[in-house]
């Protein structure tokens, strides 16, 4: 299997045995802090931070189900979808992709196969784009049916809260992920979203002619 350098995923082992100790104090250190200044004159317009929080673990999940989609309906294969970042907590298989969940929910990659040479630059393009472009298309699709009057005002209603936080955290999310960055994760390079689909269309076309397609590899973020 070839795999194309600039997109290795971050994959990263724990440094020390006792990482989830050190993660679950901090997650209940910010929780605490989080509950105190949420029911010290308590506000609903407070409810708009741990609504983000939701919310942007929801669209990551969104975000990096929407690379794999994209990758099945163009007639690749996905071998590897991370949800979070750290150490693995939980995983399964379904066909022959495995899922993961990982301790730090705040980013995530996806590796799709390639297994055909049929425009391959488009499609990864497209597979690139999906992420981000599933967080848009959620975002639109809110404004239309809870409609911009509601959303751009100040309001004590928490649907209408949690649709706002939830709106802004896909706004940020898919922000973040077009910008055109790459980064490195222990020594393995990845790009982000927005990179990978102005550099796929440099990416090699390797023609089929007369040997066995041997499945390219990279990963979206």
């Amino acid at each position: 299997m070839e795999e194309n350098p600039i997109t290795n995923p971050p994959e990263r082992s724990p440094k020390t045995s006792n990482e989830f100790g050190v993660t679950l104090i901090l997650y209940l250190f910010f929780g605490l802090f989080l509950c105190v200044d949420l029911f010290s004159d308590y506000n609903p317009r407070k409810l708009s931070v741990p609504f983000f929080l939701a919310a942007w673990i929801l669209l990551l999940v969104i975000h990096e189900f929407a690379h794999a989609a994209i990758a099945r309906a163009v007639g690749w294969k996905v071998s590897q979808i991370v949800i979070g970042s750290g150490r693995r907590r939980y995983g399964f298989k379904v066909g022959h992709t495995s899922i993961e969940f990982r301790s730090i929910p705040l980013s995530g990659f996806v590796l799709p196969q390639q297994t055909d040479y049929i425009a391959p630059r488009l499609k990864h393009f497209c597979i690139y784009a999906a992420g981000p472009g599933a967080e848009l298309l959620l975002s639109a699709v809110l404004v239309y049916f809870v409609g911009p009057e509601s959303l751009l005002q100040r309001t004590s209603e928490i649907p209408i809260i949690a649709v706002q936080s939830l709106i802004v955290a896909a706004l940020l999310g898919s922000f973040i992920n077009l910008l055109p960055i790459s980064f490195s994760a222990d020594g393995k390079r990845s790009m982000s979203d927005g990179l990978g689909m102005i550099l796929c269309w440099r990416f090699p076309l390797e023609p089929l002619q007369d040997k066995e397609v041997s499945p390219s590899q990279s990963s979206t973020v």
